[in-house]
C-alpha cells in the first residue's frame, strides 16, 4: 500500500486553495456578465435615483402645509403646476401650493412629501382639500435613497445577479470587468469504467462521475470538458494529465486518488514541472482520498486535483474543495456562506470525531403538530431532515438528497429531534 501523507482538514485545505493566483480580468457585455464575478468592487458615480421623485399618483406638497389634516379638518392648498412625467418642473411652491404629480414624476422645487390622490377632493377652481397629514419624505423617494454618490454597491469577487446587473444599467454601465472563467479538463480513470453512452458488461459500470463534476464545474462559473477516460495505466495517464496541464487552468482526476497499488495520480502529479503536492487525504468522511497539487507550465499556475472514484465522494469532494478553488480563481471569497436552512433531525446519526461528516439529508415539510413540537428557543422550523444511507459508491443518495448536513471534527453525532443546518444544493 502507498501511504497517505498526515490528514489536513478543511481548513488546511482552504487555506491551500487560497494560495493559487487568481485569474486575470476580462471585460464582458452587461448582457453577458450574469453568473460572473466582478474583477474589482462597483461605488456609485452618483447619486441614484439623482432626484428626488414622487411614489404614488396624486399632489406634490410642503408637508408643513398639510400638517394636521384629516377628513373632518382638511387642509386647502391650491393647485398651481402640473409635473409631467420625464420633466423638469418649472414651478417653486410656495406656502399653500401644491403640483399634481404621477408616480415616478420628479417633484418640483419647495415640495418635500406627496399625498395621495385618494385623499385629496376638489374644493373649486384650482383648490384641493387634502385629508392626511404627512410628514416630509412621505411618499418620496429622495435622489440618493438608491444610492449616494461614492457607495460601494458590488464586491470585488461577488457573483452577478440578476439584480446586479440591473444596478448596473441603472448607472448606465454598459461593459463590466470580470475574472476570466476557470478552464476545467475532468479526467476519468478506471479499468471497470466504460463512456455513460456504451452498455457495460459484466463487472464494469458507465462513467458517472465525469458528467456530474463537469456539471458542478460550470454551476461555479468555469468552462469544463470532460477530458475522456484513461485506463489504470500509469504512462497513459501521465501524458493525458501533461497534455491536459498545458491548456487547462484545472485538471481534475476522477479515480486513483487513493493508496492502493492501481492509483497512480500522486506520482503523475509530481512528475509534472515544479511540482508541490499541497494535500493528499482530508479529515472528512466521504472523500479522504482526495489530491491537491499545483504545476506551473510556461509560467501559469496550474492546479491539480484527485478526486475519488466513488461517485458520492467525488461529488462531496468536488462541492467541499473543487467549488471553492474555482470561486477563488475568480476572485470569490474561500469559504463563501453556503445558503441554509434549519430543519429538524428525523434520526440520529453518528460521526467520528477528528473528521468533518458530510451527511446526505432529504427534506420534508413538517405538519402544524410537529412544528409544535420541534419549536426549539423560540424558532419554529418547517421542515424535517431526513437522514439518506449508503455506500459512497452509489448515485442514487446524492440524486434523492437536498443537501448536506455538516457534522463538525468535535462532534461524535446529533440526536432525533435535535435542531440542525442544512447546506442546500443548488
Amino acid at each position: 500500500m502507498k501511504p497517505f501523507l498526515t490528514l489536513q482538514s478543511v481548513e488546511s485545505v482552504l487555506e491551500h486553495i487560497r494560495s493559487f493566483p487568481v485569474l486575470e480580468e476580462e471585460a464582458v457585455p452587461l448582457d453577458a456578465a450574469l453568473g460572473r464575478r466582478l474583477a474589482g468592487s462597483f461605488a456609485a458615480p452618483e447619486a441614484l435615483p439623482g432626484f428626488d421623485r414622487a411614489t404614488v399618483d396624486g399632489f406634490a406638497v410642503r408637508a408643513r402645509d398639510v400638517f394636521g389634516a384629516q377628513e373632518g379638518s382638511p387642509a386647502l392648498v391650491e393647485c398651481v403646476a402640473d409635473c409631467p412625467m420625464g420633466v423638469v418642473p418649472e414651478v417653486v411652491l410656495q406656502e399653500g401650493q401644491a403640483a399634481r404629480i404621477l408616480t415616478g414624476g420628479m417633484l418640483p422645487q419647495g415640495a418635500d412629501c406627496a399625498v395621495m390622490v385618494e385623499y385629496s377632493r376638489p374644493a373649486g377652481g384650482n383648490l384641493v382639500e387634502l385629508t392626511r397629514s404627512q410628514a416630509p419624505g412621505d411618499n418620496v423617494i429622495l435622489r440618493d435613497d438608491d444610492a449616494a454618490a461614492g457607495d460601494v454597491l458590488l464586491q470585488a469577487g461577488q457573483r452577478l445577479r440578476p439584480q446586479d446587473l440591473g444596478l448596473l444599467a441603472a448607472f448606465g454601465v454598459s461593459g463590466v470587468g470580470v475574472r476570466r472563467r476557470p478552464r476545467v479538463a475532468v479526467l476519468s480513470t478506471g479499468d471497470e469504467v466504460v463512456p455513460s453512452a456504451e452498455t457495460p458488461p459484466p463487472g464494469k459500470v458507465r462513467d458517472v462521475n465525469a458528467h456530474s463534476i463537469a456539471a458542478l464545474c460550470r454551476e461555479a462559473g468555469a468552462d469544463a470538458l470532460r477530458a475522456g477516460l484513461v485506463r489504470d495505466d500509469a504512462q497513459a495517464l501521465q501524458a493525458a494529465v501533461a497534455r491536459l496541464a498545458q491548456e487547462y487552468d484545472v485538471v481534475a482526476v476522477s479515480g486513483g486518488s487513493s493508496a492502493g497499488m492501481r492509483d497512480h495520480t500522486v506520482e503523475i502529479f509530481a512528475s509534472l514541472p515544479q511540482a508541490s503536492l499541497l494535500v493528499h487525504g482530508a479529515a472528512i468522511s466521504p472523500g479522504k482520498p482526495f489530491i491537491l497539487a499545483r504545476s506551473v507550465m510556461a509560467g501559469r499556475v496550474v492546479a491539480l486535483v484527485g478526486l475519488p472514484g466513488h461517485t458520492t465522494s467525488a461529488l462531496i469532494c468536488a462541492r467541499v474543495f473543487l467549488a471553492p478553488l474555482l470561486a477563488h480563481l475568480q476572485g470569490g471569497a474561500v469559504p463563501e456562506t453556503p445558503a441554509a436552512l434549519p430543519a429538524v433531525l428525523v434520526r440520529s446519526v453518528a460521526s467520528a470525531q477528528g473528521r468533518r461528516d458530510y451527511l446526505r439529508v432529504r427534506l420534508r415539510a413538517l405538519c402544524g403538530a410537529e412544528q409544535e413540537r420541534a419549536a426549539v428557543a423560540g424558532l419554529r422550523p418547517r421542515y424535517a431532515a431526513e437522514p439518506i444511507m449508503g455506500a459512497s459508491g452509489l448515485i442514487s443518495g446524492m440524486a434523492a438528497a437536498d443537501g448536506l448536513l455538516v457534522c463538525p471534527e468535535n462532534r461524535e453525532g446529533y440526536d432525533a429531534g435535535e435542531l440542525v443546518m442544512v447546506e442546500l444544493f443548488r
